[in-house]
């Protein structure tokens, strides 16, 4: 396996990300000389070095490019709590740089599919909606959240809402280095502050998912995953999903939706890794011979 570690520019921010290649893809690309390159997507205050991306990147049957989102992990640029069409300009450039040949893979590399968890499975999907000529064949989303207006419950204090109401935005959390350092990953990754503005807050409950019933379902196939013990996003989500999915195309093989009983929102166990592989690995199986990659 060859792992490398580099930034891709974009106008906004310097995204890091980690590229992963199993050995067998080393060994033999595809009938056509093309590697394969499946992107990873981050959730909210997150980084690719969590165990669910690192767990991603070892199973995946291709090789892989986790990267941090804007104002995340080792990527420069701010972040916000609505941001979520600025995370799906991240992915457009990511999977543009990537099919650019600008990747050291030592055949063509060309992005054939997306997975991404929680805020970052969402932005995908508004990816895939905006721009569905990148669109690649395989979308996996992991613990989306379908209606965003449907906040968590007391994720706001009191005194949150009260620095919200007198002075617009408030403090929420400090991100970064800390979290990475306990994990003895990467001791560098800078501290931020994490403000909440109203306008943040607007923007996120108007975002509006629906809009997956116009993914390229000619182009693409969806698998929907949930932990059936989620407590950060409910479980009628991710059936939301399913539902609105099936609204765009006729064609059953085009949306799965699957819920690993027991797991929760961050996928961090052994046991939970290894459910959502099986998960994951079996979708896979079925669906390359119609993808026709």
């Amino acid at each position: 396996m060859a792992e490398s570690e580099f930034y891709i520019p974009t106008s906004n921010a310097q995204l890091h990300a980690r590229l992963v290649i199993p050995s067998s893809v080393l060994e033999k690309p595809d009938g056509e000389g093309n590697c394969g390159v499946f992107v990873i997507c981050h959730g909210l205050l997150d980084t690719k070095y969590a165990p669910l991306f690192c767990a991603l990147q070892r199973f995946l049957p291709f090789a892989s490019v986790a990267f941090d989102f804007r104002g995340n992990g080792l990527s420069t640029g701010q972040t916000s709590y609505g941001n979520y069409y600025e995370e799906a300009e991240d992915i457009k450039c990511v999977i543009e740089y990537i099919n650019s040949g600008a990747l050291d893979t030592h055949s063509r590399p060309r992005v054939i599919g997306i997975a991404g968890h929680s805020k970052g499975a969402s932005s995908v999907l508004l990816f895939a909606c905006k721009y569905p000529l990148l669109c690649p064949p395989l979308l996996v989303t992991i613990s989306a959240r379908y209606l965003m207006s449907r906040e968590l419950p007391n994720r706001w204090k009191p005194h949150h809402l009260q620095a919200l109401e007198t002075h617009g935005r408030f403090l929420w959390r400090k991100y970064g280095g800390h979290t990475l350092l306990t994990a003895g990953v990467v001791p560098d990754v800078p501290v931020r502050e994490y403000w909440i503005a109203a306008e943040h807050l607007q923007l996120r409950d108007s975002t509006d998912m629906s809009v997956v019933q116009t993914l390229p379902f000619e182009r693409c196939f969806v698998l929907n995953v949930m932990g059936g013990s989620d407590a950060v996003v409910p479980a009628a989500d991710v059936w939301d999903y399913d539902r609105v999915m099936r609204l765009g195309t006729h064609d059953d093989s085009r949306v799965a939706t699957r819920v690993v009983p027991e797991a929760s929102h961050f996928w961090n166990s052994e046991q939970e890794l290894d459910n959502l592989e099986t998960v994951v690995l079996t979708w896979l199986k079925s669906i390359l011979p119609l993808a026709k990659l």
